[in-house]
């Protein structure tokens, strides 16, 4: 019938990724958006969003969120993603700022000690307006600067109102501002820990990724070796380097004077340089193997030496996908080293273990955002250094 094939045109044509989003949105409105607790570790009672900030600014929220779903159903696509753009750009930073307003208001008849936690609305409404960030992102790949004031509009309003003190009285911002010192210092330690561990890798993994691509003999055993290494649990690897390293310790006091011991920076250090071997070491044998063939032959026509086709042709033509292997090596590097903190070795996993200890989800969050900042900042600079890696005629923007 006409009205069924008007109506399912109609269906195909909407955007599913946005109408998903703005759906999370609606929801996010249902939701307590606030806890507050008599004190930090005391169970805490939900507040709506109308409760903490007033009926106008809930209505404000869900007029927006309506007109994100109603953009979901725009057949002009380019229109509909700057709509989207818009409000996802808007509504990330205002669900935090209401979100500390509220706060604000909520506790000025608290207690000192009472405490004010974001909840489950305002987590759900930030993922809701990421993904109409992310989905207006994609729509406009064709107009950066457009796509770039949507992605970085909301992440320097979120800064800008951090700075300014919109969030202060929440529950997350006590926990960080109670740490501050310990949270730069462990920072420090979480970020040389693990960028430093993957340039070592990195120098290990290239060269054993070379001789597998160049040998039959060499490439079973190394793959059979990184990839070992790799289905073994963290925590259990982290505990084999312990018993190991503590009797060369004591066996050489040496060791120990430069602080290799059972436990702290080096089984960690260890550690991580072992799990950061199995993707660089595959993606430098994959590249030198993808490698065209008709490429190494005009190099050798052009009078090259096998020193000079390897340096000037075979490893530039490889240089990204091995970029691959050292970006995903980072990236699990940042996760990894959050275990660390279990022997010593310090990193951002000290807060997540102090809060599970203590009960305290906050300081769980202090430590476990900032690593997933970490590793989205690492992301994106890797993916840019691959799209500078990669020769010109084949070089893909990075995805930001």
């Amino acid at each position: 019938m006409p009205g069924q094939g008007d109506s399912s045109s109609r269906l195909s044509q909407c955007n599913c990724v946005a109408l998903f989003g703005a759906s999370l949105g609606l929801l996010s409105l249902a939701l307590p958006w606030l806890s507050i607790r008599s004190s930090r570790l005391a169970a805490g009672d939900p507040v709506w969003l109308w409760s903490a900030v007033g009926p106008l600014v809930a209505g404000m929220f869900l007029a927006v969120w309506l007109l994100a779903l109603r953009a979901g159903f725009d057949a002009d696509r380019r229109r509909s993603a700057a709509t989207l753009g818009a409000a996802g750009a808007l509504l990330a930073p205002a669900t935090l700022i209401a979100a500390g307003i509220g706060s604000t208001q909520l506790l000025e008849s608290a207690e000192a000690v009472a405490r004010s936690s974001l909840s489950a609305g305002v987590w759900i409404g930030l993922l809701a307006a990421y993904v109409l960030v992310h989905t207006a992102a994609q729509e406009l790949s064709a107009r950066p600067r457009l796509r770039g004031a949507i992605i970085w509009t909301p992440i320097v309003l979120i800064v800008v109102a951090g700075l300014a003190g919109a969030y202060s009285d929440t529950s997350l911002a006590r926990e960080f501002a109670g740490n501050e010192d310990r949270f730069v210092q462990e920072l420090g330690r979480h970020i040389s820990l693990s960028l430093g561990s993957v340039a070592i890798g990195t120098c290990i993994a290239v060269p054993l990724g070379i001789a597998a691509a160049r040998s039959k003999r060499a490439e079973r055993p190394i793959f059979v070796i990184a990839s070992t290494i790799e289905t073994i649990p963290s925590l259990a690897l982290f505990g084999f380097m312990i018993a190991p390293l503590s009797a060369l310790s004591y066996a050489y006091p040496a060791l120990r004077e430069i602080g290799i011991r059972g436990v702290g920076t080096a089984p960690a250090l260890i550690a991580l340089v072992l799990y950061s071997l199995l993707p660089i070491v595959h993606n430098t044998y994959v590249g030198l193997k993808e490698v065209s063939p008709a490429a190494m032959d005009a190099g050798r026509g052009m009078g090259m030496s096998r020193t000079q086709v390897a340096r000037r042709v075979e490893f530039p033509l490889a240089a990204p996908l091995i970029a691959e292997g050292v970006r995903t090596a980072s990236v699990q590097s940042v996760g990894g080293t959050t275990v660390a903190a279990l022997i010593g070795a310090g990193g951002l996993g000290h807060f997540i273990f102090q809060g599970l200890g203590q009960a305290a989800p906050d300081l769980i969050l202090t430590g476990a955002l900032p690593v997933i900042a970490l590793a989205l900042v690492v992301d994106i600079i890797m993916r840019w250094a691959i799209a500078r890696l990669s020769p010109k005629g084949l070089r893909t923007e990075a995805v930001t």
